[in-house]
């Protein structure tokens, strides 16, 4: 990222070092005039960084102190991440505490310690964050000891999820206190034109203060008894509001074409997930018979356990759930695509972690599905892509890192996810060159997904440091043998 201009220093809360899109500081600028507002960016354009710099502008002026960050459970872990790398600001994850013994690791709270951990953040002083997700917000024992305080500013990340008025989830967010809110949300109205009274409710109450006036107003009835909502009406007078008080870029307009712009989520473990991995990565310290630590490749192969792992525990033994965070959170993506009618390109390692990826895509209904793996003769790759790239709509290629690498041409598809990356950088950058390549329209948009405080992370910390300058280092054994003694040495760190 590159600022365009000088900034005025917003430490000691946001970092001197962070640096913006050129897209982003006028809107940040506008929004920090506004009240309340609507942050519809596309996806991977930075909407927490520009809502959280807003609220750092609050703060910097002595306008806030406290703010709450509503999202998913699968976007927890990456709030913390984003809060953690561009802001010095303190933050409490609602329901988790750090655990004590491992390092980069959460530990469940019970619902009396949560409640309590609660109250101990209201009566904090000073600036500070807490981030919950929408089904906190719906439980009755957190309901009243919410409602009796007043946050300066509430986020409400992935705000589509509360498009239902009469959710109980809805009702929850409805009824958090706060003097200014900033509604995040890629795909602002995903059905009908009703979707969109929650967020500007939330914006505006006193405009927008019952949703059957706004329905009355703005949607068209018909359909069975003339009670479905099939259009809308009065669509100038609404634009006019969306246009007072909404921000919307679309990435075709502000990245750069020239380049890939990488977008990381990180996500958490399910409790099976952990329990799993916590196993695996305590064999890592065992010796064989006679008393030698494991060599390379016994080490390498636990490793790649963990990973698999990380992914879904189904990945390795599909008598386990697929049960997963991650996998959570690469449905959304693929869903918010859908929406567009965009094309997507999904990569794995793992043959397991495909077939459970394939059942959740399918049960989704996410458009039509093309497989890419070893079953899939050489001469019948290309057609295969071709076939995916001319369907009409969105459709998702899942493929395997190893097969879709090198020499197919996908700009069909300007997004790209990598559901697990390989040990190799070069490997991973050839997968991605499959779509960043000539005759590709659009910038290149890539998706990583990585399992938070895990080897995962680690693996990416390592392959970014000094120690690992050489992208080939591990193609070699001795690369190899130097990767896995510095993964050892971050387990035990």
């Amino acid at each position: 990222m590159t600022s365009p201009e000088p900034r005025k220093s917003l430490e000691p809360f946001l970092k001197d070092s962070v640096m913006y899109y050129p897209h982003q500081p006028p809107a940040i600028r506008k929004m920090a005039k506004m009240v309340s507002f609507l942050l519809a960016d596309d996806m991977g354009l930075g909407k927490s960084l520009q809502a959280l710099t807003v609220f750092c502008i609050d703060l910097k002026m002595g306008k806030a102190e406290t703010l709450i960050v509503v999202c998913t459970t699968t976007l927890r872990e990456n709030w913390a991440d984003e809060i953690e790398k561009f802001t010095r600001l303190p933050y409490t994850r609602l329901g988790e505490i750090p655990h004590p013994t491992r390092r980069g690791e959460m530990k469940s709270l019970t619902p009396a310690r949560r409640e309590q951990q609660l109250v101990e953040f209201i009566h904090q002083l000073g600036p500070r964050i807490l981030i919950c997700n929408y089904e906190q917000l719906a439980n009755v024992q957190h309901a009243a000891t919410l409602r009796s305080f007043k946050f300066s500013t509430a986020i409400f990340d992935e705000a589509h999820y509360i498009k239902n008025a009469n959710a109980k989830r809805t009702k929850a967010a409805l009824s958090v206190r706060s003097d200014r809110s900033f509604m995040l949300t890629g795909t602002p109205m995903l059905n009908q034109v009703n979707e969109l009274w929650t967020l500007l409710h939330r914006i505006s109450p006193r405009e927008f203060p019952k949703y059957w006036t706004f329905v009355n107003r703005y949607c068209v009835f018909g359909g069975y008894e003339n009670r479905q909502i099939i259009g809308v009406k009065n669509e100038a007078e609404l634009k006019k509001i969306l246009g007072r008080v909404m921000i919307r870029r679309l990435k075709d307009d502000v990245l750069d074409r020239t380049k890939p712009t990488y977008i990381q989520h990180k996500v958490g473990l399910s409790e099976f997930q952990r329990k799993l991995y916590d196993q695996v990565e305590d064999d890592l310290y065992l010796e064989d018979g006679d008393g030698n630590q494991l060599d390379v490749e016994n080490a390498l192969t636990k490793f790649l356990r963990l990973k698999q792992i990380c992914n879904t525990p189904y990945s390795i033994d599909p008598s386990f759930p697929d049960d997963s965070l991650k996998l959570d959170r690469v449905v959304e993506v693929t869903e918010e695509l859908a929406k567009r009618n965009e094309k997507f390109v999904q990569f794995t390692q793992f043959r397991g972690t495909m077939a459970a990826m394939s059942g959740r895509i399918l049960k989704a209904n996410l458009g039509p599905l093309y497989l890419l793996n070893g079953d899939v003769p050489t001469s019948e790759r290309v057609p295969v892509v071709k076939r995916w790239a001319n369907q009409p709509g969105s459709a998702v290629l899942l493929c395997m890192t190893q097969v879709a690498g090198v020499g197919l041409n996908m700009v069909g598809a300007s997004e790209c996810g990598f559901i697990d990356k390989l040990f190799v950088p070069g490997l991973n950058k050839q997968a991605v060159d499959r779509l960043d390549r000539i005759g590709q329209p659009k910038p290149v948009l890539v998706h990583e997904f990585i399992a938070r405080g895990t080897i995962e992370s680690r693996v990416e910390a390592i392959l970014a440091s000094k120690e690992m300058l050489n992208t080939d280092i591990i193609e070699g054994g001795v690369g190899m043998a130097k990767l896995i003694a510095a993964l050892k040495r971050s387990l035990k760190e």
